[in-house]
């Protein structure tokens, strides 16, 4: 298995000693200094160079022994780093002996226009397969962000059994509805968006589903298939929508059930109609995926975890509460200290920060 050791900062930098010369010829350098936060790893193949359209992942530490990992799939338009904490994340499943793992699907940066969720589900289905095979995986947990939720939640639901029995976590940060959207800016394309929506319905009807609808954002060209599955009501990208009837989500997210799964929610989320009781909504989602799944509640915190407010630290706290996550799903349970108050569970978190009370910056829920 070919492999290249590259240090990953916000752009992917080679840590090779070489530079151009006046002329443009290669000359000898010291080794490239890096001052932005980064992932240092390797780079392989996980479907072979021949085929037409090979697809790389990116894994951390460069040189480790373990057999567990966790594969980070990002939302539309990312690739690799697609949120400011993920070489922490990184950094943070290195110290408890579980590789982490950024792949590159066909449907990362512009590609997600002309992708699916089927597409996704397999190529995500490889790379656990290929790191069985090469990386002696014995082990997986699935980080999503954004729509890279819905492809981990897919996933689970079109995987074989052999992929499934290797879950042993699921986290799903920003599990947001695309089609509802939020904020003023939101609203005022509403009209526009229910015309291409019409229009890509036409599309799928006339059997011309993978035609280029339009360029979502402006910028990137979708399939009239992918844009009614993101903007259609019960479309296949659409898991976390608020008007989802408590038996719709239980359709959609039913599967992860003896799926240890957490949810991960943004207070001050760009992307989420801030009149949206995110809440009671969360309930809906945990209690739709079953007894193993829970939910933090992150004040402050955007989309991506950056913080609302100064001094807000909903990243750290992400990172711990996967952290302690990784342990517990090997512990076989929870392992939180279950407390009841006023009829609901409260998962208390006790750490550092304040013991025996939640993190700053964060509630817990069951």
């Amino acid at each position: 298995m070919g492999t290249l050791a590259l240090c990953c900062t916000t752009s992917v930098a080679l840590l090779i000693g070489w530079r151009l010369g006046k002329r443009g010829f290669a000359a000898r350098s010291s080794p490239l200094a890096v001052s932005a936060p980064g992932s240092v790893g390797r780079l392989y193949n996980y479907r072979p160079t021949g085929n037409f359209n090979a697809l790389q992942a990116f894994e951390s530490p460069a040189s480790h022994t373990y057999t567990r990992f966790v594969i980070f799939v990002g939302g539309l338009t990312d690739g690799l780093l697609a949120c400011p904490y993920v070489p922490a994340l990184g950094e943070a499943c290195d110290q408890e002996a579980w590789g982490f793992v950024q792949p590159l699907l066909s449907s990362s940066y512009i590609g997600y226009g002309t992708g699916s969720l089927d597409r996704d589900a397999s190529e995500l289905e490889l790379l656990v397969k290929f790191l069985v095979e090469h990386r002696r995986a014995t082990a997986v947990a699935l980080v999503g962000h954004s729509t890279g939720c819905q492809d981990v939640v897919h996933l689970l639901r079109v995987t074989d059994a052999r992929v499934r029995s290797l879950v042993r976590l699921v986290v799903l940060q920003a599990p947001v509805s695309d089609r509802q959207g939020g904020g003023s800016e939101w609203e005022a394309g509403a009209a526009e968006r229910a015309q291409f929506l019409r229009q890509a319905e036409g599309l799928i009807a006339a059997g011309k589903g993978d035609d280029i609808l339009t360029k979502h954002h402006g910028f990137v060209p979708i399939t009239a298939s992918r844009y009614a599955s993101l903007m259609g009501r019960g479309g296949p990208d659409d898991m976390f929508s608020s008007d989802l009837s408590d038996a719709e989500l239980c359709d959609r997210l039913g599967h992860l059930n003896g799926t240890r799964t957490l949810f991960v929610h943004s207070l001050a989320d760009e992307y989420v109609d801030p009149n949206m009781d995110t809440r009671a909504l969360s309930r809906r989602f945990v209690s739709a995926a079953g007894p193993k799944a829970s939910a933090i509640l992150l004040e402050d915190a955007r989309h991506n975890l950056l913080p609302a407010v100064e001094g807000a630290q909903a990243a750290q706290v992400f990172v711990k509460e996967v952290v302690a996550a990784l342990r517990e799903c090997l512990r076989g349970g929870l392992g939180t200290r279950e407390e009841e108050t006023g009829g609901d569970r409260v998962f208390a978190h006790v750490g550092p920060d304040r013991e025996g009370g939640s993190a700053p910056g964060s509630s817990r829920q069951p």
